[in-house]
């Protein structure tokens, strides 16, 4: 049987399902209560998001297993996967390393299912507002409970003594909260958002803009202020006002120390800056030397004695995503992954067209466009597409999105 016909219908099912309930199963039920648990966990614990990734994933085979049915959704994306994973396979059968390569290989492409897994289970808008709330109130949540922190030691933040990673780095704790407000934003601003969620963003923005700040970290807020271009370009140009006088008010109230972290941004001769510097010259050496298939993809460590100099401290990865890319997977791989997030690019900014008007799917879409322009300058600075937390959320917000164009289609240009 393929759903629950009876007249009882579990109060779970009903929650979940709401008027659908009577034609989903126990077993739907249980793959979405295990999605609820993965995305609320994914900012909180990776050993805990793992467990009930798996448990979905697994629940979702036994289904299509014993209806004898293939439930996996088709998107415009596939090839450009395939592409990806055929890269990651053939750098790893040249990689120094083939071993490491190859768990690093099974890493990220069990991680793409995660898109696939939503897309095939949220069938409603009812659903897909649960699912993407979970998520949110989970950033939501990690926000607040860091609040805490801050207040505690609110001396050692401003003199840049401590940094905010209470479930994470400080480095992964701020392209969650960067995500956070990108997310929100879009709700904040749209038009047609009802009241009582707009002032919800609006709120919510507030503590989770705060973990970000005293994050340090200075990618995601370069990656933030990128995104809320993206915002304020394609919804509302008049949030830009508001957005620099934001930043001065910040900039002229912070102490000195969080000052001089700003403007480091800026200065070539930062020993941050210079230690990136040096990373970047020994990849682009490797690339050089490895320029069709790369290293394969293993900690640069590997390698690093080989190409920088002897006073050079190793580093296991580049903070970039795009040499990174370069050196672990060669030019097959680059070529293959920038097609990849330009289709990216281009379907979720169609659906942002297409949903512009809905006061939900638009600004989901929008929200989405935000958080991959944010990925890609916070992925400049650092190697966040090796960061299975971060990639995890990008995957999940592109599934949310092709969710969102295949549910609201009815509810276009309403609510």
């Amino acid at each position: 049987m393929t759903g629950t016909s009876s007249t009882y219908q579990n109060p779970l099912q009903r929650f979940l399902f709401g008027e659908d309930a009577g034609t989903r199963s126990g077993l739907d039920a249980a793959i979405i209560v295990c999605l609820m648990l993965f995305l609320f966990s994914s900012t909180l614990s990776i050993a805990a998001m793992n467990i009930a990734y798996g448990a979905a994933v697994l629940l979702w085979a036994v289904r299509m297993l014993s209806r004898r049915e293939n439930d996996m959704p088709r998107t415009p994306l596939d090839h450009f996967f395939l592409a990806f994973i055929a890269a990651e396979a053939l750098a790893t059968v040249f990689a120094y390393d083939k071993q490491q390569s190859l768990l690093y290989m099974y890493r990220r492409v069990t991680l793409l299912p995660v898109l696939y897994i939503l897309l095939a289970h949220i069938r409603s808008p009812r659903l897909l507002r649960l699912l993407v709330g979970t998520l949110l109130t989970s950033m939501l949540f990690v926000s607040l409970w860091s609040l805490r922190d801050i207040v505690v030691h609110f001396e050692d933040f401003l003199l840049f003594r401590r940094r905010l990673q209470d479930f994470q780095m400080y480095m992964t704790a701020g392209g969650m909260m960067m995500f956070g407000m990108l997310l929100l934003l879009p709700f904040a601003i749209h038009p047609r958002t009802p009241g009582k969620i707009r002032w919800l963003a609006l709120a919510s923005l507030v503590p989770i803009s705060i973990n970000l700040l005293f994050t340090f970290t200075r990618s995601s807020w370069l990656g933030f202020l990128a995104g809320a271009v993206v915002i304020g370009a394609t919804r509302a140009k008049k949030i830009f006002l508001p957005l620099i006088a934001t930043v001065i008010v910040v900039v002229t109230i912070a102490s000195p120390a969080m000052r001089e972290r700003m403007a480091s941004m800026f200065d070539p001769s930062h020993h941050n800056n210079i230690s990136r510097l040096h990373m970047w010259t020994t990849g682009v050496k490797i690339f050089l030397d490895h320029p069709v298939v790369g290293v394969g993809d293993i900690g640069i460590e590997k390698v690093w004695h080989d190409y920088a100099p002897p006073d050079w401290e190793p580093a296991g990865h580049l903070h970039n995503n795009i040499l990174m890319w370069a050196v672990t997977m060669g030019s097959v791989g680059l070529i293959a992954l920038v097609a990849l997030f330009v289709r990216i690019w281009q379907v979720v900014a169609r659906i942002e067209k297409r949903l512009h008007h809905d006061w939900f799917g638009g600004s989901l879409a929008l929200g989405a466009l935000a958080a991959l322009a944010g990925f890609h300058v916070n992925g400049l600075f650092e190697w966040n597409f090796g960061d299975a937390e971060i990639i995890t959320v990008v995957w999940a917000i592109i599934g949310f999105t092709l969710a969102a164009d295949k549910v609201l289609a009815g509810e276009r240009h309403h609510a």
